[in-house]
């Protein structure tokens, strides 16, 4: 395994701290984060404070939201990425929902009118690597796809330690960027 040091993983504020430290645009904490509930092929996202069919749901210890000033929103101050870390009070959950990302994307359902919401046939995707997945494809400056080089959605989904970090971004360009500052971030906050 590789050196470097190692730390617990940091607090709400130390992580705050870091992503302003590593230039990170407007990050926020999440002051009330929902609670997860994560198997390894989904995910649901609950109250902030779990309780009656809720209850088995698990809420983050914080939640941070960040951009990279490498991509700088769109016209009307549209997003052209998101990210979003969220730190679990373990780390198998955390692991959980990586994959469970992962699988969703990979499982989009073709017939959005399917009554469960899930099941073949699925809409085509490209697994980039083993945490991207881009769906949504399409030539540049397709009508009604966005910026004239976007490509796809691209949803990037990277775990280390307690840590759930995911992203998303519409170009492979982008796509690169969010994966290099996910992990990145994820790395520092865990430790």
């Amino acid at each position: 395994m590789g050196g470097g040091s190692h730390h617990a993983t940091l607090s709400a504020t130390d992580a705050l701290a870091q992503a302003r430290a590593d230039g990170f645009v407007n990050p926020k904490r999440d002051a009330q984060p929902a609670s997860w509930r994560c198997d390894r092929r989904s995910w649901d996202i609950g109250p902030t404070k779990p309780s009656g069919r809720y209850a088995n749901y698990v809420r983050p210890s914080y939640a941070l939201g960040f951009n990279d000033k490498r991509v700088p929103a769109g016209p009307e101050n549209t997003a052209r990425i998101a990210m979003l870390v969220i730190v679990f009070p373990n780390a198998s959950l955390a692991k959980r929902c990586a994959e469970a990302g992962i699988y969703q994307a990979m499982h989009i359902p073709v017939d959005p009118s399917n009554p469960l919401g899930f099941g073949p046939p699925y809409r085509p995707y490209k697994l980039i690597d083993s945490t991207t997945v881009e769906t949504s494809m399409h030539a540049p400056g397709a009508p009604g796809f966005g910026n004239p080089e976007d490509t796809g959605e691209f949803d990037t989904y990277v775990v280390n330690g307690r840590v759930f970090a995911l992203g998303l971004a519409y170009n492979e360009p982008h796509s690169k960027i969010v994966r290099e500052d996910l992990e990145r971030i994820a790395a520092e906050i865990a430790g």
